[in-house]
């Protein structure tokens, strides 16, 4: 995920103007994966009973590439 956002603007240059972030959607995954992603700057969602949910917390700083 991280080297598709560092080479987002190569391949589509009419976005450099805007701001760009990640998110990794799961419908499971181990504690440290989510830790890691947010820690990344990733937002977390997860996928439950056809729901859509975004799991960052509070405090989140996400990372804009």
């Amino acid at each position: 995920l991280k080297n598709i956002l560092t080479r987002f603007r190569q391949f589509l240059p009419e976005h450099n103007d805007k701001k760009l972030y990640g998110m990794l959607a799961v419908v499971d995954a181990p504690d440290d994966l989510r830790a890691e992603a947010l820690k990344q700057g990733f937002y977390m969602a997860g996928i439950h009973d056809e729901q859509f949910i975004m799991e960052t917390p509070a405090d989140f700083v996400p990372k804009s590439w």
